[in-house]
């Protein structure tokens, strides 16, 4: 089984006026890992964390450009399923950067733009030599889907598949009614 999510972490806003942009509440319950429908945490060098594990509630051009409004903000999806995954980064209601990744295009697919992260070069050649090492198209294993995760985690500290240090995962709701 295969996880199938988003996030969105946002530095320089605090956790209320996230949760405020975003329509979500508290609900004061906490989690070790991030298995309720959303969740928030607190990560290291001022990021604040939103996870959904039921919708792509993070991918509206509009709602990314409000909430990185006088901050930055990055945004990841992860669909394991169909091996699909993809990062954004945003700053000052622009998108900056995009990596993509659609193994229904091919298992080496990736699209990649604008003013991408410094990690990004690095992590993708490196990817694409394990991808090559494995067989390159013809390999069972799909590196490349790791990248845009990869990129994301290095920039916020979070991937949907290794442990925090230290974060407790509050369940959220909706708070629109």
């Amino acid at each position: 089984m295969g996880a199938a999510l988003c996030w969105v972490a946002v530095r320089g806003k605090t956790r209320d006026t996230v949760l405020d942009e975003l329509a979500l509440t508290g609900t004061g319950d906490i989690e070790d890992i991030p298995e309720s429908p959303l969740v928030g945490a607190r990560l290291a060098d001022g990021w604040y964390l939103v996870v959904s594990n039921e919708d792509l509630r993070f991918e509206g051009q509009d709602l990314l450009a409000r909430l990185s409004s006088n901050c930055e903000a990055v945004t990841c999806f992860v669909d394991e399923h169909v091996m699909f995954s993809a990062a954004y980064g945003w700053r000052a209601g622009e998108q900056q950067w995009s990596i993509v990744h659609d193994s229904a295009r091919s298992i080496e697919h990736l699209a990649a733009g604008g003013e991408l992260p410094a990690e990004f070069a690095a992590i993708r050649d490196r990817l694409a030599a394990e991808q090559q090492r494995a067989g390159g198209q013809d390999a069972e294993v799909d590196f490349i889907f790791a990248v845009p995760v990869e990129v994301a985690k290095a920039l916020t500290g979070f991937s949907h598949d290794e442990d925090v240090d230290g974060a407790a995962f509050e369940v959220l709701t909706n708070s629109a009614v």
